[in-house]
C-alpha cells in the first residue's frame, strides 16, 4: 500500500495535478528527508529559483520565513521549503517529502566554520507547529516573527549538511583578519555557540566538495543626498556632462568614484567629507569642497549633521561594511584593499561602537550590519536621520543626526528607482572607475567588484544514512546556482542596467559567452580561477579556454 501511494503521487505529479501536493507539516506531516544549509544570501534570487524549478516538483513548494523583528525584513535569517522531489532527482528523492531548511544569520563565514568544525546551529523548524504558529504571507507562503522570546519554539539546533558561499572558503579563512569570521549570538542562548576556532587556514578538498555556483556582482551605494551632491560636484569639475539632471540614475547620470578613492574609504584614510576638493571649472578654477553653498545649491540638498565632538566641525563620513566573514567585505577588501593577501596591505577601518551616544569622537563613522538587507537600512537612517537599525545614536536637536553615508552591498537592491531618480529607497548605487555594476561591464572586464559561490559539503558521512541523498539535492542545487538559465530568469533590471547573478564559461560544464552578451543567458568569460581553484584573492583573468570569446570595452 505505501508502494502504491508513492507511486500514485508521483504519478500525479506528471500530470499535472500537482497544486494539491503543496506541502505543509501540519497537514502532510514529517518529511521523508531533510536537508540543512547554512552561509550566504547573496544569492537568494537564483537560490529559490533553483529550489522552485530544478529540486521541487512544480507546484509543490511551501515556504516558510522568519521576520526581522527590527528591519520586518522577511527571510533575512532563515528560509525553509518544503515540497516534493523531482523527477530529475531520482530514485529515493522524486515524489519524496524533501524540507530543505536555509540559514543565512551570520554570513558566508557560516557556511564554512561551522560545518568543517560540526558546530550546530541555530536552523528554523516547521515540524510539529501548528498552522496556527505561522501568519499566511500569499499563496503557499508562511512567515513569522522569530525572536529571543520565541526563539525555543522555531529553532533547533542541528549541524549543517552543506555551506552556501559567495566566495572561495579559503578567502574567509585567514586567522587575525577582518575576513575570518566572526561568531553572532544564537536567539535561544544569547550568546555564541562554544568551540568556535580561531585557526583554520584551508579546506581540505580531499574531505570536502567544493562546487562552483555562479558569479555575482557587487556594488557601492551612497546616500540619496550624496548622490546628488557627488553629481553637481563632478558636474562642476567637468567629470559629468553638464547635461545630467541632478538626482537622474542612468549610468551615464551615475557620478563615479575610482578604486583608490573607494580603497581610501573603506580603510578609513579619509575621515570627513570636507576632505574631498575639487577644481570648479565653471567659476574660475575655484578650488572646493563637497560642502560649498554653490555644490549644495546645484544638488538641492542641504548640509549633514557636522561632528561635535573636537569642535571643528567637520561633516563625518559615515561607512557602512559588514560583519568579519560576510562575503560582501571579504570581497570588497580583496578588491580594493588587496587585503589580506598582500602583504603589509591597509585593512579595514575600525569598527564605530554600535551604541555610542557619541559616534563622531573619531573618524570615520563605521558600522558593520550582519545581514545584508539591513545595509539598505542604515543608508536609509542615515539619510532621513532615524535609527530603525540602532546604528544612529548621535541626536541633531529631537531627530537622529543625518549623515552622508557610502557602504558596500550586493548591486540587485533598491531596483524601484526610476531613470529620473524617483522611487525606492533613498539611497543609490554609483560607477566604480567609470562603470556601472551591470553584467554586461563584468563581462567586458570593466568592472571588477564581483565574484563566483560555491557550494561546500562533506563528501563522505557514514554517520548518516541519508548521506548519498543529500549530498545528492546539494550538487543537484550547485548545478542549477550556476547555470545560466536560472541567472536569466531572476535577474534584476536596475534604472541603469542588468545586474544580479551569471555564470562563467571557467565552470566545468562549458557555459559559451554569447558576442553580443545576452543579458538572459548571462555567461562572462573572467574567472578568478586558477589550478582548478576559485580564488578570490587573484584578480580576474580571461578563462584561455572560454568558448565564444570576448567582447572587450575600450575607451
Amino acid at each position: 500500500m505505501k508502494k502504491l501511494t508513492t507511486l500514485a503521487i508521483s504519478v500525479s505529479l506528471s500530470l499535472g495535478t500537482q497544486a494539491a501536493y503543496a506541502l505543509t507539516p501540519w497537514a502532510f506531516g514529517a518529511p521523508n528527508i531533510t536537508i540543512r544549509v547554512s552561509g550566504a544570501v547573496a544569492q537568494t534570487k537564483a537560490y529559490t529559483q533553483a529550489v522552485t524549478s530544478a529540486l521541487a516538483a512544480a507546484d509543490t513548494v511551501d515556504t516558510f520565513n522568519d521576520v526581522d523583528a527590527v528591519t520586518g525584513s522577511i527571510g533575512s535569517n532563515w528560509t525553509a521549503h518544503y515540497f516534493y522531489g523531482h523527477a530529475n532527482l531520482g530514485t529515493g528523492l522524486a515524489g519524496k517529502k524533501i524540507l530543505l531548511v536555509r540559514r543565512t544569520r551570520g554570513g558566508t563565514g557560516y557556511g564554512v566554520i561551522p560545518l568543517i568544525n560540526s558546530i550546530p546551529l541555530e536552523h528554523l523548524n516547521i515540524v510539529g507547529l501548528p498552522a496556527s504558529a505561522w501568519v499566511a504571507d500569499g499563496t503557499k507562503a508562511w512567515k513569522q516573527t522569530i525572536s529571543a522570546a520565541n526563539a525555543s519554539q522555531y529553532l533547533t539546533k542541528k549541524v549543517s549538511d552543506g555551506g552556501l558561499l559567495a566566495v572561495d572558503p579559503n578567502s574567509v579563512l585567514k586567522p587575525g583578519t577582518e575576513s575570518y569570521p566572526d561568531q553572532q549570538n544564537e536567539l535561544t542562548t544569547g550568546a555564541p555557540e562554544p568551540n568556535w576556532p580561531l585557526n583554520l587556514t584551508q579546506v581540505n578538498t580531499a574531505t570536502y566538495s567544493v562546487l562552483p555556483t555562479a558569479g555575482l556582482v557587487y556594488g557601492v551605494a551612497v546616500t540619496q543626498d550624496l548622490y546628488k551632491v557627488l553629481q553637481a560636484a563632478q558636474k562642476r569639475a567637468g567629470n559629468l556632462s553638464g547635461n545630467v539632471v541632478i538626482g537622474n540614475y542612468t549610468e551615464t547620470d551615475m557620478p563615479n568614484l575610482n578604486r583608490n578613492v573607494v580603497a581610501s574609504l573603506l580603510a578609513g584614510k579619509i575621515g570627513a567629507w570636507d576632505q574631498f576638493k575639487i577644481v570648479d571649472k565653471t567659476d574660475n578654477n575655484t578650488v572646493k569642497s563637497l560642502l560649498d553653498n554653490s555644490i549644495l545649491t546645484d544638488a538641492g540638498v542641504s548640509a549633514p549633521y557636522q561632528e561635535s565632538t573636537t569642535g571643528s566641525n567637520l561633516t563625518p563620513v559615515a561607512l557602512g561594511l559588514r560583519n568579519n566573514g560576510a562575503a560582501t567585505s571579504v570581497l570588497a577588501y580583496s578588491v580594493f584593499l588587496n587585503y589580506p593577501d598582500t602583504k603589509k596591505a591597509f585593512g579595514p577601518a575600525p569598527k564605530t561602537a554600535d551604541n555610542a551616544v557619541d559616534e563622531d569622537a573619531s573618524l570615520p563613522i563605521v558600522k558593520q550590519p550582519i545581514i545584508i538587507s539591513d545595509t539598505g537600512t542604515l543608508l536609509k537612517d542615515w539619510q532621513n536621520g532615524t535609527n530603525i537599525l540602532g546604528f544612529n545614536n548621535v541626536k541633531d536637536g529631537a531627530a537622529f543626526a543625518k549623515r552622508w553615508g557610502i557602504a558596500i552591498n550586493t548591486a540587485d537592491k533598491n531596483n524601484a528607482v526610476t531613470a529620473n531618480g524617483t522611487g525606492g529607497d533613498p539611497w543609490r548605487y554609483i560607477r566604480i572607475d567609470g562603470y556601472a555594476p551591470t553584467l554586461e561591464n563584468v563581462a567586458a572586464g570593466v568592472y571588477s567588484y564581483w565574484s563566483e559561490g560555491v557550494v561546500l559539503y562533506r563528501t563522505n558521512k557514514s554517520g548518516d544514512p541519508q548521506w548519498a541523498l543529500k549530498t545528492k539535492v546539494l550538487k543537484t542545487l550547485a548545478d542549477n546556482l550556476g547555470s545560466p538559465a536560472i541567472a536569466g530568469a531572476v535577474n534584476t533590471t536596475q534604472a541603469w542596467g542588468k545586474t544580479g547573478t551569471f555564470a562563467t564559461t571557467a565552470d566545468p560544464r562549458g557555459f559559451t559567452a554569447s558576442i553580443p552578451f545576452n543579458t538572459s543567458s548571462p555567461v562572462a568569460a573572467f574567472t578568478h580561477k586558477n589550478g582548478g581553484t576559485i580564488s578570490t584573492a587573484i584578480v580576474p583573468v580571461a578563462d584561455a579556454a572560454a568558448t565564444g570569446g570576448l567582447e572587450i570595452q575600450l575607451k
